[in-house]
């Protein structure tokens, strides 16, 4: 079974558990469900300063990311440095367990920011190095650099996976499974598109008001062909006799192209029965065969528009 893994962008300032006592409940309901992971970045604005104060923070594996390309100019050795020590004490811990590049930063040469990864390495602050929203050829560039100079190998890949966004199976995991990297699915629920009515994008409901995240995930998802497949989608969730929510974690979590447990799906929440209930969701085993069936189908009504992450895709 793949591990499963709470996205701490809920608990950023700007999110949805953004008090000590909702972020203290939160985890409070992770303890009981045995997921012992967490995983945030320096974008995540009071994501690191909230799981920093909470005081069960050491019972978890913690993990973090560096802008990278979605803070231009911060990958250079220096700033690596200082980042990932700044973390690190901003998140109250002894080591992270992974400490990923978030994209990549097309503004400093790899080799830079690889000597800087060395650096944090030697100094201790992370166990595992992980790269995010990487094309193939760019995570063979960063292998390649790494094991010739020396430098901790990336062993873990957070993308952008699910129903509806697939394409990584073919232009991605042939490249991981080679250099074997586990694979972390981010956006299960498609930024929450997955669960959502034509009428719900039209009104901007959740993570699909033009101005939530400067507009994000409507530019990635809101596109007639994926739009026409979200009908599909709740006929296939009806006579499952699941949530629409259920059947994407658990497509993902069973059927997808994860495999073990090494790799691993995270999930977030923005009300905190959704913890509760995502986690049990995730222990509940496969869907039909009719189901899946039926979400492949759905994947090749939508392929041709799909989003690939939230980085190259964001338009």
């Amino acid at each position: 079974m793949v591990k499963t893994i709470f996205g701490g962008f809920p608990l950023s300032d700007q999110a949805y558990f953004n008090t000590h006592e909702q972020r203290t409940e939160v985890v409070e309901i992770l303890i009981k469900n045995g997921i012992k992971n967490i995983d945030t970045a320096r974008i995540y604005t009071g994501s690191q300063e909230a799981i920093g104060k909470l005081e069960k923070r050491k019972d978890f594996t913690i993990d973090t990311k560096l802008p990278g390309g979605f803070g231009p100019g911060t990958g250079t050795k220096e700033n690596v440095i200082k980042d990932a020590q700044d973390s690190l004490d901003t998140v109250n811990i002894e080591q992270f367990d992974i400490l990923y590049i978030h994209a990549p930063d097309p503004s400093i040469p790899f080799e830079e920011t690889l000597e800087g990864i060395n650096e944090v390495y030697k100094k201790g602050i992370f166990r595992r190095f992980g790269l995010s929203n990487f094309s193939a050829e760019q995570v063979q560039q960063v292998y390649d650099i790494a094991k010739a100079k020396g430098y901790p190998l990336p062993s873990v890949y957070q993308g952008n996976y699910n129903p509806v966004a697939r394409h990584l199976e073919t232009q991605l995991f042939p490249t991981l499974r080679k250099l074997g990297i586990h694979f972390y699915a981010y956006s299960p629920l498609a930024g929450g598109f997955l669960t959502k009515t034509a009428a719900d994008l039209d009104s901007g409901a959740g993570r699909f008001n033009k101005e939530a995240l400067g507009g994000l995930y409507s530019k990635l998802y809101n596109k007639e062909p994926i739009r026409n497949a979200l009908s599909k989608w709740n006929d296939i969730a009806e006579k499952e006799g699941v949530s629409k929510a259920e059947l994407a974690y658990r497509w993902v979590a069973f059927h997808s192209a994860l495999q073990g447990d090494e790799d691993g799906v995270i999930f977030g929440a923005s009300k905190l029965p959704q913890v509760e209930q995502t986690a049990q969701w995730l222990k509940k085993g496969k869907l039909s065969d009719e189901a899946v069936k039926g979400i492949d189908a759905v994947w090749e009504s939508v392929k041709e528009v799909a989003p690939v992450d939230n980085y190259h895709s964001r338009g």
